[in-house]
């Protein structure tokens, strides 16, 4: 490595190091300034406390790396050039990707590191973090774990329930089906249009029950049936939900191949399992938009390129949200919805760094 790639790098790892911490304390004091009358009032432990905050953490420098990149990139570049590092490179024949190109690098490091630790660590440490909560604020035991539109459970081994909508008021589930499952070949298959919740017991009505054995179906029709293996009550389902983000990669997968083969829509979810791939991939584009803006010698002082800083990111944030609304609306297909930000920032990242020299 040259001396001068190891010179910007230092540069760069110092203030990424010293954003990220800064972010993660911010978060975390702002998080239970929110959370601090829940936390006294339910008597947690200040050890709880502190193993609630460890398991946040991951997510916390996940969801913050691409600012910090951003002010890393800015920070250290915009340093060398103020005092005409920046132009010495220059005067030796070096262009701007020559100069910028050990951060590229190290940019994409991070975004393959990010991403692995987003699929590995984040989905864990988010439901350690959730169960930590439940069983020390809610002071309730894990349950079900999915929503109150296109619910899927697992009931036993083999055998799923299958909800299109809950209505947490009325205690009453519509387009009910529960499937058993012999393999990859369906056993059995009870379809109702209505669950609902009488007497501590779940009760089918309008039941059509079909059985497939040696290639050969049979067929009942019930006016109810009483459903003994569904162990959760209401409350579970209204309170207890998994989100995105407590799912890995191929978790959310088989959730949406789940949600196809039950008739949903799952737009809402593709968006969501896109963005795990398209958000690592925001602290390369941000480093490729920032890094050569911040290339260009300029007057200002540190405080001129911190409101850049935050600028651009709430800008970002801003098209990250606005492609989830649109993709989640189906006004935009789902990967264009996930990666309309990095792809109008890294367009203008190509504009920018073809400018800059």
């Amino acid at each position: 490595m040259k001396i001068l790639d190891r010179y910007l790098l230092t540069k760069f790892l110092g203030t990424l190091a010293f954003s990220l911490l800064s972010f993660s304390v911010i978060f975390i004091i702002i998080d239970i300034i929110g959370f601090l009358d829940k936390f006294i009032d339910h008597h947690v432990p200040l050890k709880i406390i502190a193993i609630y905050y460890l398991y946040y953490l991951p997510y916390i420098i996940i969801l913050t790396l691409p600012v910090a990149m951003l002010l890393a990139s800015l920070f250290s570049v915009g340093q060398l050039a103020r005092f005409n590092e920046v132009t010495a490179m220059r005067s030796s024949g070096m262009s701007s990707f020559q100069i910028l190109m050990p951060l590229f690098i190290a940019a994409i490091l991070i975004s393959v590191l990010s991403m692995y630790a987003g699929e590995r660590f984040v989905p864990y440490t988010n439901q350690k973090k959730k169960d930590v909560y439940q069983n020390y604020v809610n002071k309730r035991k894990k349950a079900v774990k999915r929503k109150t539109k296109n619910i899927h459970m697992l009931l036993e081994k083999n055998r799923w329930l299958n909800v299109g909508y809950f209505d947490t008021e009325a205690n009453c589930a519509f387009q009910i089906s529960i499937e058993t499952m012999d393999g990859n070949a369906l056993k059995e298959r009870i379809d109702a249009p209505q669950m609902v919740w009488r007497s501590g017991k779940w009760i089918l009505k309008n039941v059509h029950w079909r059985s497939f054995e040696n290639g050969q179906e049979k067929y009942r029709q019930l006016d109810s049936l009483v459903v003994s293996d569904i162990s959760f009550e209401p409350a579970d389902i209204a309170k207890v939900q998994k989100k995105a983000e407590e799912m890995s990669f191929w978790e959310l997968k088989e959730f949406i191949s789940e949600i196809r083969r039950t008739g949903g829509n799952p737009d809402r979810w593709l968006v969501e399992l896109y963005l795990k791939i398209a958000f690592p991939f925001a602290n390369l584009i941000i480093v490729l938009f920032g890094a050569p803006l911040a290339s260009r010698k300029t007057r200002s002082g540190t405080a001129i390129s911190f409101g850049v800083s935050l600028f651009i990111c709430f800008l970002y944030f801003g098209l990250i949200k606005v492609g989830q609304s649109l993709g989640h609306n189906g006004a935009l297909p789902p990967m264009l919805a996930a990666w309309l930000g990095n792809i109008f920032f890294g367009v203008g990242a190509v504009y920018i760094l073809a400018k800059s020299n």
